[in-house]
């Protein structure tokens, strides 16, 4: 009788519309999500188990429905001529929702990792309990979902069940440790330790067990499903204490120079030892990526070379060293290197780059780094009127359109905001500048004196053939 229950309810899910129309849902967003930035092999699977707690929701209501559709509208009288009992049906919804629902979160999630894996070089450390954690949530939610139907026959028990997970989820970065004890765990970084994933998916399957059993005992206590239930909570206690203990990503302190010795050290030897970097030399330039991260090197070249290759000869063999930087710790950085980040894709993060190499051969973060002190710690490096600002936006148009001073896109949660301050009219001459023709020469020929802080744009302008356009005044405080 189980048998044949099992069989009918799962031919009944795999045909559900709300199932796989929430499966085709979370996959067609997290792809829209993700689509300009590379592959990571490290975040891709995680943010994707963040969304995939969409597809378990409409797992647990269509499961609770299932379940409890025996006792609505006059089912119990019309089932109780049968040979089956409700036990045989809870059963069989115990067999087919935690089933059709791994499918479905197995296709979500292979889905999406397919396509990314698809779409470009990935960087990264694929971790397998990650992805595999997507799918053991959504059977998760499977037997709670059976649960909390054969337990609370209301309808609206289900979504009420879902509201409050979502909630609680929604507003996981503010729970501390214990937001391991949820089904899925979204906030990480590419840069920190590596999470207990795998014991976090113990946890989540011994909870999914545990409501397996809870749902049969509401039909009468048996050894079996008794037994069931102590046993997946006795791995579940443990497993999600663990996951809970771990210790998260290092706290700094404030009012200190934070130095190496305050990176993690679950993380120092992986990102500053000996063996941090993969090293390539590409058109006489050294790039520098960390393990898994190598794939990207010709995407950062894409950024950099056009901007080198705009330079005299003689500074473009001494240009710096493109090294890979770990944002969270990236007050250890060494200031004469262009950093790229553990994230890619976005027309800001080439811009990033671009900057790097532009303000670096120009002087200007020099200039920025001698006026910065502890008394004027928010000033910004005024570099307006000066000719290499000029230059600086020209370099940086070898690669994005010059533009005024704002925060630069790094990743969903940081941005970056330079310290030096240049005005409309140095963008206008950059544009003047790219424009023109025989302008590489020109620079090149005169660069000594253009990179004087000292020379200004009027000044400049015979040297690059350029008609003065726009008033630029040098700054009441100049940067030099």
């Amino acid at each position: 009788m189980t048998r044949r229950l099992f069989l009918f309810e799962t031919r009944r899910l795999v045909r559900h519309p709300l199932v796989w129309g929430a499966t085709v849902l979370v996959l067609a967003l997290q792809t829209f999500l993700s689509w300009d930035q590379q592959p990571d092999l490290t975040m891709d699977p995680i943010n994707a188990t963040g969304l995939s707690t969409c597809l378990g929701a409409v797992v647990l209501v269509v499961a609770s429905l299932a379940t409890s559709r025996d006792g609505r509208h006059g089912m119990p009288e019309s089932l109780a001529g049968l040979p089956g009992r409700a036990e045989h049906r809870t059963r069989a919804l115990l067999l087919a929702t935690p089933l059709v629902a791994g499918l479905a979160a197995t296709v979500a999630m292979g889905g999406y990792l397919v396509i990314r894996l698809l779409s470009g070089p990935a960087g990264g450390r694929l971790d397998l309990w990650e992805p595999l954690t997507a799918v053991a949530a959504a059977v998760l939610a499977a037997t709670l979902g059976v649960a909390v139907g054969r337990w609370a026959r209301w309808l609206i028990a289900g979504p009420l069940v879902v509201a409050v997970l979502g909630f609680l989820i929604f507003t996981n970065p503010t729970n501390g440790q214990a937001r391991w004890l949820l089904p899925v765990m979204q906030v990480h970084q590419p840069d920190w330790p590596d999470r207990p994933s795998a014991v976090h998916l113990v946890y989540v399957l011994a909870v999914a067990a545990v409501f397996s059993g809870i749902a049969l005992l509401r039909h009468r206590v048996r050894a079996a499903p008794a037994a069931a239930v102590v046993v997946a909570l006795a791995v579940a206690v443990p497993s999600g204490a663990t996951a809970a203990s771990t210790r998260p990503p290092a706290v700094f302190p404030t009012g200190v120079t934070l130095t190496l010795g305050h990176v993690d050290s679950r993380v120092r030897e992986r990102y500053f030892g000996s063996g941090a970097y993969r090293c390539t030399v590409l058109q006489g330039l050294t790039y520098c990526a960390f393990p898994g991260y190598e794939p990207w090197i010709p995407l950062w070249e894409q950024a950099v070379e056009p901007v080198v290759a705009a330079l005299p000869a003689a500074l473009r063999a001494r240009a710096p060293q493109v090294r890979q930087m770990s944002p969270t710790w990236s007050f250890t950085d060494d200031s004469g290197m262009i950093r790229p980040l553990m994230s890619w894709g976005h027309p800001d993060q080439r811009r990033m780059l671009a900057e790097d190499v532009a303000f670096w051969t120009t002087g200007l973060y020099d200039s920025a780094v001698k006026h910065f002190n502890l008394s004027r710690r928010a000033a910004l490096c005024n570099v307006q009127g000066q000719a290499r600002t000029v230059v600086a936006h020209w370099l940086i148009g070898q690669v994005s359109p010059p533009e005024a001073r704002r925060a630069l896109y790094v990743d969903r949660d940081r941005g970056r905001l330079s310290g030096l301050d240049w005005g409309p009219a140095e963008i206008g001459y950059a544009k003047l500048l790219l424009a023109s023709p025989g302008a590489r020469e020109k620079v090149q020929a005169n660069w000594d004196t253009l990179m004087k802080p000292t020379t200004t744009i009027d000044q400049a302008l015979p040297l690059l053939g350029l008609k003065r356009t726009f008033n630029a005044p040098m700054g009441a405080t100049p940067c030099l």
